[in-house]
């Protein structure tokens, strides 16, 4: 075991003839004022992760295995190579963050880290990884989205052309590869010069990785909440044209519509989810980015703040999530046992979502 202590893991003042210290907990969580307050904290969070990740590995093999739903939607002309479905994706994104997260917090725990360098790594990989994913679920909203148009009157009127799969493509793979690419150079050039003790040139690397964070949430923020927007239209005008023509021909179709809206609050909470989580965090890592860390993460009171944004949220908040997804399929099971093998209205939670082709146009204009 190795403990990682010098004047960038830890900072050192003396007060009346005692020693006060403060750890950057990312990286060191040892031999300073609150480090029992940080290993039963940690302690605590790896138990959290740990059964986060085995929910969304647990949700990602229903989903698949049970429900007969794959990762990928099926290869269609209107579809790109990324084409993975939302709720998927989702489970993904919290099984990547989880799972590094717990990995991280025991090697922190138990003093794994040889060196600052594998430390800066460590503690960076869950938000890379996670960032490198997230993409995925962006993209699922894209090619959820039906091709079609309504009028006023919300009647379908005519299809739109498809999305551009080439311009989805290159936005994804840039979305995915910027982090990889730019995130973990950034964090081995902060650890290699705190290494050297060079602790001014590590703040600036320090300040720029999460001034990167800033820029990738920014834009994965604005591109996710264009796609939701189209799609939720889309959703809510084949609602309303059903609630009409139900009620005009005197008929019930509450599961129809039910599946349709099931669907829908399938996408939006963990849509909700990762928007307030990511704007937050981004303003967080833009106060990181331009504050001294002897102002932030050495203070007592903002280390609390920030250990509670960067290592408790998150988790909280994707168990939440989880365990409100999970409750439902419970739930749902107990109702229809044999529901997966029924075949579900258009909804943003399965390829069926694709109101695309000449039938359904044609029931539409019924």
């Amino acid at each position: 075991m190795v403990r990682l202590l010098n004047d960038f893991t830890r900072v050192c003042k003396t007060e009346k003839g005692k020693e006060f210290c403060s750890c950057d907990f990312r990286i060191n969580i040892y031999e300073c004022q609150l480090s029992e307050f940080y290993v039963i904290v940690g302690k605590i969070l790896v138990a959290i992760c740990l059964i986060d990740t085995v929910i969304a590995i647990g949700s990602m093999i229903y989903l698949t295995k049970v429900k007969k739903q794959p990762f990928f939607l099926s290869a269609t002309r209107e579809r790109g190579w990324l084409r993975p479905r939302p709720l998927h994706s989702y489970h993904l994104i919290v099984f990547f963050f989880m799972f590094f997260e717990a990995i991280h917090l025991i090697a922190l725990i138990y003093e794994l880290y040889p060196n600052i360098v594998t430390a800066e790594v460590g503690n960076i990989t869950k938000n890379t990884l996670t960032a490198a994913f997230a993409i995925f679920y962006t993209v699922s909203i894209v090619y959820s989205t039906p091709n079609v148009q309504f009028n006023d009157n919300y009647e379908l009127s005519s299809r739109k052309n498809g999305p551009n799969t080439r311009l989805v493509d290159i936005i994804g793979i840039i979305l995915f590869l910027q982090p990889i690419i730019t995130w973990f150079p950034l964090a081995i050039l902060t650890g290699r010069f705190a290494e050297m003790n060079d602790i001014e040139t590590a703040n600036f690397y320090f300040k720029l990785h999460y001034l990167a964070f800033v820029v990738w949430e920014i834009i994965y923020l604005m591109v996710l909440a264009y796609f939701y927007y189209k799609l939720m239209i889309v959703i809510r005008s084949y609602v309303k044209i059903l609630e009409e023509r139900y009620s005009s021909l005197g008929t019930i179709d509450n599961g129809h519509l039910e599946n349709i809206k099931k669907g829908s609050r399938n996408i939006k909470i963990p849509v909700m989810a990762v928007v307030n989580g990511l704007l937050f965090q981004a303003i967080v890592y833009f106060i990181l980015s331009f504050t001294p860390r002897t102002t932030t993460i050495y203070y007592f009171g903002w280390n609390i703040f920030f250990i509670w944004t960067e290592y408790i949220a998150f988790p909280l908040i994707a168990f939440s999530i989880e365990s409100f997804l999970l409750y439902h399929t419970l739930k749902n099971l107990k109702k229809s046992p044999n529901s997966s093998r029924k075949s579900s209205a258009p909804s943003s939670s399965s390829e069926q979502t694709q109101v695309n082709s000449d039938d359904d146009r044609n029931k539409l204009n019924r």
